[in-house]
């Protein structure tokens, strides 16, 4: 290798390094928005793919309250939570009527299409990662004798699966222009109580 080359190479390493550090301090600096217990829910829930009785065992408390701290730690970085970005509320309603009847057809190839190719579903599982993983997931709600409705969940636009009449879990749905980027699927009593699904008339 010659001189020149290995002078490129120098200069290439150096900015990469460079890089890496940028974006090192730039996630330090957007955790640091967090306080203390969302950021240990965020990076051990979200980061590192414990599931929300795991992070429990770490940080203390029930599954639930980690669920929700680490909740709360993604809506802060995001900016205020999944879907709250001033998209079209009509375009969303839509694209989440469209998400339930694939869902209710478990047509995970329909549920694909509607996501985009990041998305993340969060769960008491700990976060899936990309749109065929998702999809799955996704299919899996609507088992037989589930009852999928459409809901404000945390004022965002979700819905909740029923058994019997009983409500089972509930989603909610973050979106990126005309797909959806990610879904946070709530189960348990205490869980759905705490997010208090708010249903449309008729």
């Amino acid at each position: 290798m010659d001189d020149d080359a290995v002078r490129d190479t120098e200069r290439g390493g150096a900015g990469a390094e460079g890089l890496d550090a940028a974006v090192l301090g730039g996630f330090l600096a957007v955790l640091d928005r967090l306080g203390a217990r969302e950021r240990v829910a965020y990076l051990l829930h979200d980061v590192f793919g414990l599931s929300p009785g795991e992070t429990a065992r770490v940080m203390g408390g029930s599954p639930d309250g980690a669920a929700r701290c680490a909740r709360r730690a993604r809506e802060r970085l995001r900016g205020g939570g999944p879907g709250r970005d001033g998209g079209d509320p009509g375009a969303r309603r839509a694209l989440v009527e469209a998400f339930l009847a694939a869902a209710r057809a478990r047509d995970a190839v329909a549920l694909a299409a509607l996501l985009a190719p990041d998305a993340v579903a969060y769960s008491e599982r700990g976060p899936v990662h990309g749109a065929p993983a998702v999809a799955a997931a996704a299919a899996g709600l609507a088992g037989p004798g589930v009852l999928l409705r459409p809901a404000l969940v945390e004022g965002a636009v979700g819905a909740v699966a029923h058994v019997d009449g009983r409500p089972v879990a509930a989603v909610s749905f973050g979106f990126r222009r005309d797909r959806i980027v990610g879904l946070e699927i709530t189960t348990g009593r205490d869980g759905l109580r705490a997010l208090g699904p708010v249903f449309p008339e008729g």
